[in-house]
């Protein structure tokens, strides 16, 4: 079976990714964590964890060698470390491509699968998004969020790195399920109002037009599956959104605040220049045609609004 290295496999993305791979048959899972506290998780799901610091080029060269890895996935949102990231796994495929070469021999590229995310298209409005639009340049229609100012130019490296790598970049709207804590700066709000009683005027953080792009954490991780089966068959342009369906926040948060029975009423109050805040209350209006077309992806959760009050409820236990 292909072995696939995923950097940041303990977290609540990664986890779920190694387990959808798992299920799949086809692939061994290792991960990377920074300390012993998730070595029992991860093994405990069949993945072999691996300790270490992604900031330590010789530990991710040695562990991609050693353990003879075929596809790395980084999951592991490390801002300031994802250039070393990048030419810690575009080190390695050039160690094994040059020792191959001693043995007159060639192999398959080494693959890299990186994960960014729909912020990068900004706030669009009434246009319609493909994964086809480069961030930051004159084909996109809007500038990134300021938190993620930085990931177009990231992305652009990695593509730059195919004659070394089988590169593919995904671009997850916001991933929830469980424990997700990717609402928790709104749902937060509501939580509290109900919790004290106050039946004042719950501020919201956002926009009253803010409209978010939602995908299911499984079947996010089924798009990665699906990614990691074609990666040596892609194109130009490897890039995939991964969006299953837009609301708007209006209508997740009246129904969020009857779930959790808060009685105020609920205010838009903008995000204060608070760069986290900005980025949660974009205007997505992104499609994930290509996936669907390409990979075959077909979302399974695509009814958000309807499952808030399981959704809810599995994100007020987790807190």
């Amino acid at each position: 079976m292909a072995r696939v290295l995923i950097l940041g496999g303990a977290g609540y993305i990664g986890l779920a990714v190694a387990q959808a791979l798992i299920r799949s048959g086809n692939y061994t899972v290792l991960a990377t964590s920074r300390s012993d506290t998730k070595t029992k998780l991860l093994a405990s799901n069949e993945v072999k964890p691996l300790i270490g610091e992604l900031s330590d080029i010789t530990f991710v060269k040695a562990i991609i060698a050693e353990n003879r890895i075929d596809v790395v996935i980084d999951l592991s949102q490390a801002y300031s470390d994802a250039t070393t990231i990048l030419e810690s796994v575009t080190g390695a495929a050039q160690d094994r491509a040059s020792r191959l070469a001693t043995e007159n021999s060639i192999g398959p590229k080494l693959g890299f699968i990186y994960c960014s995310g729909s912020w990068v298209h900004g706030s669009p409005r009434d246009q319609r998004i493909s994964d086809t639009s480069v961030p930051s340049t004159f084909l996109a229609a809007d500038k990134p969020a300021t938190a993620v100012a930085w990931r177009p130019a990231h992305e652009q490296a990695v593509l730059k790195s195919r004659d070394n790598l089988d590169v593919a970049i995904v671009r997850p709207g916001a991933v929830y399920g469980r424990g997700s804590w990717v609402m928790t700066a709104w749902w937060g709000k509501v939580l509290d109002a109900a919790k004290s009683g106050d039946e004042n005027t719950i501020e919201i953080p956002a926009y009253q037009e803010t409209r978010k792009g939602v995908v299911c954490v499984d079947d996010l991780a089924d798009g990665f599956v699906r990614v990691v089966d074609r990666l040596p068959t892609f194109g130009s342009w490897p890039v995939f959104d991964f969006v299953s369906e837009t609301i708007s926040i209006s209508t997740m948060m009246e129904e969020v605040k009857r779930v959790i029975g808060a009685k105020g009423a609920l205010s838009y109050v903008g995000c204060d220049g608070n760069p986290f805040f900005e980025a949660l209350a974009l205007i997505c209006n992104a499609t994930s045609g290509r996936a669907r077309a390409e990979l075959g992806w077909i979302p399974k959760r695509t009814e958000f609004v309807r499952d808030l009050p399981q959704l809810v409820a599995a994100w007020e236990a987790s807190q």
